[in-house]
């Protein structure tokens, strides 16, 4: 091992993904919402908009907030984001009608954006260049981690609690540390700011500005990359949703079983790889990604059986592993010193889309063309984000030094 590889697991950079972390846990407590929103008798037109305007929130919040993030105001929209997410938590078991609700989920999904938008402001300044696929893998870990254990924890408390919100309430409190941590990351920039000036063109004084955010995603690279982002999280969200009735309407059980080998493997995969993520092409790693999750795909085309509910999931879990990894890491490669933060912000906008977008296109192909039409549509998918990745090798968009 080389003596001159920068140091990765900085205070700064670990105490980052904490914040990641405790942020997404915020996120997958969610899990339930749509059972809780039919408890309370809302009517069922409205559940799936209460529970989306939350991304939509995020998504616009993230337009209107990452041009001005800097280094040096991420802390205090960091703790804005901290503040409303606390204020929400603690509010669902205040708020018990549709208008209320809505108007909870639409300040949950600001809250969400101020502080993911901050803390990835802060990381990519944190994140060694010949490092960034390593970075990502670590950081896609503290995305993901909540998913596989948050649902898991509060199912078992569930007969402890009143009811849901009490739960969203609980959660919320957990960020109470994550406002300590941020107090820590904050002195610790002051103690070092005489040695943080190589940073100093990363963290201009003033937000890159909207006008440069918009040229940025007109640049084909970036644009393209952005796409591919979002494609990723669409199949990704539109399976998640979807995949329970697609095993009812099989006749299948174990989509419990499936989910926790593809999710459980999806972070082996990012632990177990994260040199790699550095050492190999990007792109070819998105193309093993799209390959793999295409595969996975055919695969539910024709699984009427328990063994290939269990092939399936080792599969796409191999394939959607590596996906968000390399995807922000070629990202943050690309990126100009200026527009690194901007940029990976835009990434985690385009997962917001996909996620929102998802369930939506999933369900419509469902209606449409039944569910083998839906596995269809995701395999094509999958292999427009296979061709999108050839043409980035192809171009030479690998973020390589030449």
């Amino acid at each position: 091992m080389s003596p001159q590889r920068t140091p990765l697991f900085t205070f700064r950079f670990s105490a980052l993904c904490l914040l990641m972390l405790l942020a997404y846990c915020n996120i997958s407590i969610f899990y339930s919402l749509y059972t809780y929103l039919e408890g309370l008798g809302i009517a069922q037109q409205w559940c799936g908009p209460i529970i989306s305007s939350s991304s939509l929130a995020t998504i616009f919040s993230f337009l209107f907030v990452t041009p001005r993030l800097t280094e040096r105001t991420a802390p205090k929209a960091v703790f804005a984001g901290i503040v409303l997410l606390i204020a929400c938590g603690l509010a669902y078991l205040l708020l018990r009608d549709t208008l209320g609700l809505l108007l909870l989920r639409l300040v949950n999904g600001a809250g969400i954006a101020l502080l993911t938008a901050a803390a990835m402001t802060l990381l990519v300044g944190e994140i060694p260049p010949e490092r960034s696929g390593q970075a990502f893998g670590f950081y896609s870990v503290a995305m993901l981690l909540p998913y596989s254990i948050v649902p898991a924890v509060f199912d078992h408390l569930g007969g402890l609690l009143p009811n849901a919100a009490y739960g969203y309430a609980l959660m919320s409190l957990a960020l109470a540390p994550a406002a300590l941590v941020n107090l820590a990351l904050l002195r610790h920039r002051k103690a070092q700011d005489a040695a943080r000036h190589r940073r100093a063109e990363a963290s201009p004084a003033r937000g890159v500005g909207f006008a440069a955010m918009l040229e940025s995603v007109r640049t084909p690279s970036i644009g393209l990359l952005l796409l591919l982002n979002s494609v990723y999280y669409l199949n990704f969200s539109a399976l998640f949703f979807l995949s329970k009735s697609l095993f009812a309407d099989r006749g299948l059980g174990g989509v419990g079983l499936f989910f926790s080998i593809q999710t459980g493997l999806m972070l082996a995969t990012r632990l177990a790889a994260t040199r790699l993520f550095d050492e190999v092409s990007k792109p070819l790693l998105i193309l093993w990604c799209y390959a793999l999750t295409a595969l996975g795909f055919a695969m539910l085309w024709t699984t009427h059986g328990q063994a290939m509910v269990v092939a399936t999931a080792l599969v796409l879990g191999l394939g959607m592993g590596v996906g968000p990894p390399s995807l922000n890491a070629l990202m943050f490669s690309l990126s100009g010193p200026q527009m690194k933060a901007v940029n990976s912000n835009l990434m985690v906008m385009a997962l917001q889309g996909g996620s929102f977008l998802g369930p939506i296109l999933g369900g419509m192909a469902v209606g449409l063309l039944g569910y083998p039409g839906f596995l269809a549509v995701g395999l094509a998918a999958n292999c427009g984000g296979m061709w999108l990745s050839l043409l980035f090798q192809r171009r030479g968009w690998t973020g390589q030094a030449a």
